[in-house]
């Protein structure tokens, strides 16, 4: 089969390679790919033009880097970040290893997929980061197994990451970023006792291994960097504040091996993480009850999704006319009930169907199951909004599958709303523009939920063609009495409808706020004033009662 290697005959890439032994590659959007004459040698490549080159790769990788080398493919993959970077071991024509670091740049299209990914493996000193100089994640991981070579050894080990970091290299590009783990790393080594050792781990996490410490010395440690990383200096005319999450595990009283104290330092840090960053966790039996609970917990849930969705249900909340208080809409929600976890709420589960993928096949069956549901009731004028992730928006089959099903049914367009949740709106809008204006072009609505907090707020607003905003709770409740939230809601009002768009006021719990909604010209009002989310049989009935 012949194959055509537009964009990889590159004049610039043939010169790197004529003045380099590095190793370079730059794979185009059809998976083919262009290597350096010296990593076609070096590593026995087919040639130096390769197809679907990365399980040729991938099976160069040290068995024991895999999980590392292959959680950073993911990052790309999901759209995490544009940047690759992470060291390995590779395996050479002669069946040696060498370690590399591999930096690499993707290039993604309006749509997010992947047009050109183009990077550089490097080989390494065996001991040392090439960015900060200090000891690699190799050495780490030798010196502690060393030091349980020890009966009596004891200490601690602190894993400590810069949040937020994507930030970093989006404001100052990537060499920026390296700088700024330059610098962190030369303060690091400033302020760690004399007989503590720090370690580069990989992108922008550090090590440090402290024998004979005690917790109150691995707080110490933290406390000063967190101080020191609040001024990074770039330049003379930028400095950079930086926050820290770390995660600690003392030995041996919480690890009794090397492999166990790696991984418990590691889900203290993701504890730190989770719960909020810049802070620091120690690990303990809390976490190690929390992570199993949680591993059986992700298992129940899949299981729940492959029985065909088993345990899940859909609750309904009225959205009422301000002027009439008849109901016009409703949100749909999402639950899931389990006899193991009875007190699950969507704050629990939905986030794990985003980490595990369950999102897009239950999001499909939400999709589905409100249409259905509506179309069951009868109410031809009924206009239902259901959320939807940042994760299913960026599936580029989405939109497909909501006109799909919206065809099937026979639905009215123009009877669905589509929510954008807060996940939504922490990521780049940009890429989910075109999902967004597919369903809009089938005259479906689009809505800006929260609006007034976090990333709901004007640069949202003029990032994304939306039909209605939702009035985030906490202007609402206070609109009655207090004069700065009332000017807050009448201002985003009087905005909203310059620009055609409808407005509703959630949280909406008193008679007092209606009134304000109905002097403010809101269009529709939601809240526990009428009433809560309830099954989709005693929603129903409350249309019944409606008419």
């Amino acid at each position: 089969m012949e194959f055509n290697n537009e964009g990889l005959d590159n004049i610039f890439f043939e010169s790197l390679c004529k003045i380099s032994e590095d190793y370079y590659f730059m794979e185009n959007e059809t998976g083919r790919s262009r290597w350096s004459p010296t990593a076609v040698n070096d590593f026995d490549l087919p040639g130096e033009y390769v197809n679907s080159s990365g399980a040729i790769i991938r099976s160069l990788v040290h068995p024991d880097d895999l999980k590392r080398y292959d959680a950073e493919i993911s990052r790309i993959k999901n759209g995490e970040t544009d940047f690759y970077q992470v060291d390995y071991r590779m395996r050479k024509r002669n069946g040696d290893y060498i370690k590399v670091g591999c930096r690499g740049n993707v290039i993604r299209n309006d749509e997010g997929r992947i047009i050109w990914f183009t990077g550089v493996i490097t080989r390494l000193n065996g001991e040392v980061d090439p960015t900060t100089q200090i000891a690699n994640v190799y050495v780490a991981a030798r010196d502690i197994v060393e030091t349980f070579k020890n009966s009596t050894a004891k200490g601690a080990l602190m894993y400590l990451g810069i949040d937020n970091f994507k930030r970093i290299n989006d404001l100052y590009t990537f060499s920026g970023g390296d700088e700024v783990i330059k610098k962190l790393a030369l303060k690091l080594k400033g302020i760690i006792p004399p007989s503590a050792m720090l370690y580069r781990i990989d992108g922008d996490r550090f090590a440090i291994h402290y024998p004979y410490a005690v917790a109150s010395d691995m707080q110490a440690i933290y406390n000063r960097a967190a101080e020191e990383a609040k001024e990074i200096r770039l330049s003379e005319k930028v400095d950079v504040s930086l926050t820290l999450s770390a995660g600690v595990c003392m030995y041996p009283q919480n690890a009794e091996t090397p492999e166990k104290l790696r991984r418990n330092t590691q889900r203290a840090f993701e504890r730190a993480k989770r719960e909020g960053k810049n802070q620091i966790t120690f690990y303990s039996q809390e976490i190690r009850e929390q992570y199993i609970k949680k591993l059986r917990f992700t298992e129940v849930l899949k299981h729940s999704v492959k029985e065909n969705f088993k345990g899940f249900e859909l609750y309904y909340q009225p959205i009422v006319d301000p002027v009439t208080r008849k109901i016009v809409e409703c949100e749909a929600l999402l639950r899931w009930k389990n006899d193991e976890f009875p007190k699950a709420s969507p704050a629990d589960f939905i986030p794990v169907l985003e980490e595990t993928g369950l999102i897009k096949e239950v999001g499909e069956w939400v999709v589905e199951t409100a249409i259905s549901q509506v179309k069951k009731w009868g109410d031809n004028d009924l206009i239902v909004n259901v959320n939807v992730s940042y994760k299913q928006l960026k599936d580029g089959n989405f939109a497909e599958y909501v006109l799909k099903i919206i065809d099937e049914y026979g639905y009215d367009p123009t009877k669905l709303v589509i929510e954008l949740t807060e996940s939504c709106k922490a990521h780049d809008i940009s890429l989910l523009m075109k999902t967004l204006d597919k369903l809009r072009e089938q005259h479906v609505l689009v809505a800006l939920d929260d609006f007034g907090t976090g990333y709901a707020s004007l640069d949202v607003l003029q990032d994304v063609s939306a039909d209605l905003v939702k009035i985030e709770q906490k202007f609402v409740s206070g609109c009655r009495d207090n004069k700065v939230d009332r000017n807050i809601v009448k201002h985003i009002i009087l905005l909203a409808h310059s620009l055609d768009m409808k407005v509703c006021m959630e949280g909406v719990e008193t008679e007092e706020i209606c009134q304000v909604a109905e002097e403010e010209k809101a269009d529709t009002l939601q809240g526990y004033y009428f009433s809560r989310p309830v099954p989709a049989e005693e929603f129903g009935r409350m249309l019944q009662g409606n008419r």
